[in-house]
């Protein structure tokens, strides 16, 4: 055999010049060692890696060996020595992985040459290369403490270091902002950052808030801005217009997608603010984008982790309200008695009535006896009198428990990474007549297949169910200026409007009813017999992938494809008083119960029902299909350090088909088993009502777009970017210039800090920028197309269908737009101990969309057009500190403000006068878009009539409330009924292992219309003000008092207007409170379990905490009386945000 070559260093390589034949001899040779005087063998540093080279022919095969292995041990410690456990040890490049003990511990098995990495969270993750000659390790890791130059934006298009990112935005932690037993992850951005302003309209589950984002820029679309998971927009299940959201409608609950998301899933949210940051979503940017970025797997073993909260909810009480108590009402009663407002006779007509109805009803059939000289039987309204019933407590429960459990399993290695969470809601619900569950699940992978190619999937679940009082849309009034809803069964709403000395139940324990509707009531068998279930599955599957095509040039894709199915079911029962309303026929109620039918065939013929039987079933389904697009390639050059380019081109294309269906079904028997028994006429009354008891819709949406952006950043100082987009939108005009919206952005910043002109060492960062641009939206939910619909006729017997305009075409109909100018300063100082931002933005929307008025020529008298302009300016400052920070103490704050003020500048639409006094305001010309105005209260007249100035300054009784001229004259301006200003004061305070934070929220410069309480008369159903105890009952009273009088039948007859200056009073000057408040937002105090206490248990880490929410007002306008000045009672599903206290555990493992 000829000279074998057999050389160790560090890699394996076997060279043999002879094939296969020597492959198990050499193998022998060198395992046995019995070669030792043909071999020869290298060592160098003790590398316990080798190659070997054989010689033997002409020939050479390399053989790779196994390289052998050996344990290398250490500990980790933070920047302060205390052990971390948990931390993760994992070999670069392979599967290799192990976990810290509890003191911080590891071993791990490596070979020489090999790269071990140290990951935990909030730490920077570092990197050793093992060299063979050291096998013990101390590693101390440092708190990824972000400077402005670390922290990372992602506008859902690709990442971008905030140094090098002209744009306003800002990163939010999820870890950082959450609020325990929070069920919707949009609330959790209130009072967080400057010029977002979240108003919670309804705390009832599903329900979303208002967000806006710098103000305003639509006057009837939605301003809330575009939520974007993942890379992808999140469009919500049903389109909510503004008014929408906080209308009660059973819309409000179920519009919002973002409900559908676990808050547990979310690493965190980078908010979109001005036209740079905004740029690549061109026509759809301009109310500004919310990035929610979902959780990873990450390199490492499985890890596990739980997260349990258990929230404790409590009702509201009377003394928060300022109302009568069921003795004050029963005085105010007999005054109605007096005066001959409630009688034998008024009672047999009365739609709603309470005790003192129901007694003159059974004074009439002598079921109850006359009291002293024919005035009311003290022994009947004894128990009523001292009954003062609490409706909250016989609505609401107690103490009303909310559950919400989040598991998630991770782990993964260079290759492939992987998550898998679970959650799971339960809402008991804080009212008898409302519960929720919800079910999340999201499955995400990321591959890396290659060098080259990496591919990542998603599959996301949410499913709730749900129940809610029955309830019906609200409708407005014009005359009046009030909306109204039919057959309200709001369990908030009824505590406070309704009469106290009313009773549940009767004095044998038994359901107490009386009327409402004209039928029979009591609101727990209301409750019980008329409910909404609500059933809502949203499903999704996304594919990422990253192709890199070569060095800094990237290829990117992503396809989306999502479905959501909300159904809603209103089950009206047998025994509900909305079913029993529909067959009040006794006595004199035939005649005067616009719920019975009249046939128009024959009008002589007395009004019945259609209902004799049963009850109601409507049903709504909506189905939104949604498939989403985009490609973009990213190219990176490298020109030298100085000199940085980035460029991004692309294209997307989204299409969203909304599908709706709705019937309503008459005279089912649900009590025995579900018999229908339908009526025929039932049909002929809903024609009537211009109802239709079947109804399908579709809408499809088809949206595409072409970007490119591009960005140069000199030395790391100067930075200039620039977007462009062209979108196109089938909803809009037919014309192309209507059709299609070219979007553009300039932008520039300045890093200050890195000129040799700065040289203290105090200045961490110094950064001025600016941004000019154009971005748009759709708008409200239109169509430029003609709309025809079907309807039957008002006689089905015609047997043929009418076709009616639902909207007329405008082909020049396009989109919303913004042109906005942005600068702002960003600031680090004392080694990143004090940051913040200072930022000023001037806004003009304009080609707003709303109702325009027509000649009328075309069949329709309005149709929607771009008819409106609005500017805003606003400010806003930001600046977080960290105040102390020891070994073991640390205190950080945050503080936030923005303010903006709005001015229409033109508006081709004149409001009528009810329309400018309603509580939610409404557009003005030269106001904002929801700018209130009141009546100018004069004072009580002699009678105790409210009177007004007219626009003359003359005193009058009667203003015309569909009045268009002289407004500004007639009316006083309030100012908004949105705050101007908002912001959030939040503390931090860590000591050793536990940790108390308080967040603070405010709003200011907006007004708050008072609730409509007052009228010329009073029914005994309806619970009265406070106020009501100072009303004028003499003449003279006009002196000392503003509260009007309680009204004699004669005077309603003899002072004409009488009741026109009650609804005008309600809408006046005398009615608006500030709405300036000031809330304890949360508080919570958390502590982490010392790891040495876990040891046993083979846990890695525990957390418990306590935390209130919406604990208190700390400043309030005492005009208010109790109103809460973030909540308007509008009824129907609306709810309150709760005072809570919630329970948190967090275990990994």
């Amino acid at each position: 055999m000829k000279k074998k070559l057999l050389k160790f260093h560090c890699g394996i390589n076997l060279s043999i010049k002879k094939s296969r034949p020597l492959f198990s001899a050499v193998f022998i040779l060198l395992f046995l060692n019995v070669a030792k005087g043909e071999s020869r063998v290298n060592e160098t540093n003790n590398s316990e890696r080798f190659s070997l080279a054989y010689k033997n022919s002409s020939k050479s095969t390399k053989v790779f060996l196994f390289q052998a292995e050996y344990e290398v041990k250490g500990q980790i410690t933070d920047d302060r020595g205390i052990p971390i456990p948990g931390a993760t040890i994992s070999v670069v490049g392979t599967q290799r992985g192990v976990i810290t003990d509890f003191d911080g511990n590891f071993v791990i098995s490596v070979s020489n040459g090999e790269t071990i990495r140290i990951q935990n969270l909030g730490f920077i993750d570092q990197e050793i290369l093992i060299t063979g000659n050291k096998k013990e390790f101390f590693i101390q890791l440092e708190p990824a403490v972000e400077s402005l130059d670390e922290v990372i934006i992602t506008d859902g298009y690709r990442k971008s270091y905030k140094k090098l990112f002209a744009g306003v935005a800002t990163r939010l932690n999820t870890e950082d902002i959450k609020i325990d037993g929070t069920s919707d992850a949009s609330r959790l951005l209130e009072g967080r950052d400057a010029g977002v302003v979240v108003d919670n309209l309804s705390g009832t589950f599903g329900a979303s808030p208002r967000i806006r984002i710098r103000g305003n820029t639509s006057l009837n679309g939605n301003n809330n801005p575009i939520w974007v998971v993942d890379g992808v927009i999140l469009e919500d299940n049903i389109e909510l217009s503004q008014n929408e959201l906080g209308s009660g409608d059973i819309s409000s609950v179920i519009g919002s997608s973002v409900a559908g998301l676990n808050p547990d899933d979310i690493e965190s949210f980078s908010i979109l603010k001005d036209a740079s940051a905004t740029a690549l979503y061109g026509a759809r940017a301009k109310n500004g984008v919310i990035v929610i970025t979902t959780k990873n797997g990450k390199n490492g073993p499985l890890k596990i982790n739980y997260s349990g909260n258990f929230s404790y909810r409590l009702r509201p009480r009377y003394e928060q309200f300022d109302v009568l108590n069921s003795q004050q009402e029963l005085s105010v009663y007999a005054e109605l008695v007096d005066k001959n407002l409630i009688d034998l006779t008024t009672a047999q007509f009365a739609e709603s009535y309470g005790v003192l109805g129901s007694y003159f009803n059974l004074r009439g059939t002598n079921d109850v006896a006359i009291g002293a000289n024919g005035q009311l039987s003290d022994d009947f309204f004894r128990r009523y009198q001292t009954a003062n019933t609490d409706w909250f407590k016989v609505l609401f429960t107690d103490v009303t428990t909310l559950q919400n459990h989040s598991l998630s399993l991770s782990g993964g290695s260079d290759d492939a990474s992987y998550l898998f969470s679970l959650g799971y809601l339960k809402d008991e619900g804080i009212t008898i007549g409302d519960r929720a569950e919800r079910l999340t699940s999201r499955l995400k992978n990321t591959f890396k297949i290659s060098d080259k190619f990496t591919l990542g999937t998603t599959l996301a679940l949410s499913i709730r169910d749900q129940v809610v009082p029955g309830t019906n849309n609200r409708t407005f009034n014009p005359i009046t200026g009030e909306f109204n809803r039919e057959f309200d069964i709001n369990p908030y709403s009824y505590s406070l409007t309704n009469s106290r000395s009313v009773t549940p139940y009767d004095e044998n324990g038994n359901l107490e009813f009386f009327r409402k509707n004209y039928a029979p009531f009591n609101i727990i068998n209301e409750l019980n017999n008329n409910q909404i279930n609500i059933d809502v599955a949203d499903i999704s599957a996304q594919l990422d992938l990253d192709y890199k095509l070569k060095d800094n040039l990237t290829f990117n894709s992503i396809i989306n494809y999502r479905q959501a199915i909300t159904r809603r079911e209103h089950v009206i029962g047998d025994n509900s008083n909305q079913a029993e309303a529909f067959r009040a026929d006794e006595g004199v109620l035939i005649n005067i119960n616009p719920f019975l039918f009249q046939d128009p065939d024959n009008p002589t013929r007395p009004a019945y029902s259609i209902l004799p039987e049963g009850g109601l079933n409507i049903y709504n389904e909506d189905i939104l299909n949604y498939f989403y697009i985009r490609n973009s390639i990213t190219w990176n050059p490298e020109i030298n350090y100085d000199n940085q380019f980035t460029f991004l081109v692309g294209q997307e294309i989204k299409s969203s088909t909304r599908n709706s269906r709705e019937y309503t079904g008459i005279g089912i028997s649900y009590e025995n088993g579900y018999i229908v028994n339908t009526n025929p006429d039932a049909i002929d009354q809903l024609a009537s009502q211009n109802d239709q008891y079947f109804g399908i819709s579709n809408l499809k949406d088809r949206f595409v777009g072409f970007f490119a952006n591009g960005g140069y950043t000199l030395k790391n100082k100067y930075i200039l970017n620039g977007t462009i987009r062209y979108d196109g939108s089938n909803l809009q005009g037919t014309s192309s210039k209507s059709r299609y919206l070219t979007s553009y952005n300039v932008s520039g910043a300045w890093n200050i800090h890195k000129e040799n002109f700065i040289t203290s060492d105090w200045i961490n960062q110094l950064r001025l920028k600016a941004t000019y641009g154009l971005s748009g939206g759709r708008g409200p939910l239109t169509s430029a197309t003609l709309d025809l619909r079907s309807r039957v006729p008002l006689r089905p017997t015609d047997q043929e269908t009418v076709i009616e305009i639902n909207s007329l075409a405008n082909d020049d109909l396009t989109f919303e737009k913004l042109k906005e100018f942005s600068t702002g300063l960003e600031f680090s100082l004392f080694e990143n101990r004090l940051s913040g931002e200072i930022g000023y933005y001037n806004r003009n929307s304009f080609d707003l969309i709303g109702i325009v008025k027509t000649s009328g020529v075309g069949g329709q008298a309005f149709q929607s057009g771009n008819y409106a302009d609005l500017k805003t300016e606003g400010y806003e400052f930001g600046i977080s500190t960290v105040n102390v920070k020891t070994s073991n103490f640390q205190w950080n704050t945050n503080i936030n403000v923005g303010y903006n003020t709005e001015q229409i500048t033109e508006l081709l639409f004149d409001p009528t006068l009810v329309q400018l006094t309603q509580p939610a305001g409404a557009p003005f010309s030269g106001r904002e878009i929801s700018a209130l105005y009141s009546t100018r209260f004069a004072g009580l007249n002699e009678f105790g009539i409210p009177t007004f100035f007219d626009e003359n300054n003359n005193i009058v009784t009667n203003i015309n409330l569909q009045e268009r001229e002289n407004l500004e004259q007639i009316l006083k301006y309030e100012g908004p009924t949105q705050p101007r200003g908002a912001g959030g004061f939040n503390n931090t305070f860590k000591y050793k292992n536990f940790t108390l934070s308080a967040n603070v929220t405010f709003k200011f410069d907006y007004k708050i219309r008072l609730n409509s309480n007052f009228g010329p008369t009073y029914t005994d159903f309806n619970s009265l003000p406070g106020d009501l105890v100072n009303r004028w009952r003499l003449p003279g009273d006009e002196n000392i008092t503003n509260i009007p009088a309680i009204l004699s039948d004669r005077t309603i007859q003899n002072q004409l207007g009488a009741d026109n200056a009650y609804d005008l009073y309600n809408i006046s000057d005398a009615r608006v409170a500030d709405g300036t408040y000031a809330r304890m937002r949360s508080m919570s105090l958390g502590f982490d379990v010392p790891k040495n206490y876990l040891e046993n248990l083979g846990i890695q880490s525990a957390q418990f905490r306590v935390q209130g929410e919406n604990l208190f007002l700390i400043y309030s306008d005492k005009a208010l009386n109790g109103q809460d000045p973030e909540f308007f009672n509008s009824g129907g599903t609306a709810l309150p945000v709760a005072r809570s206290f919630t329970f948190s555990l967090n275990v990994g493992f």
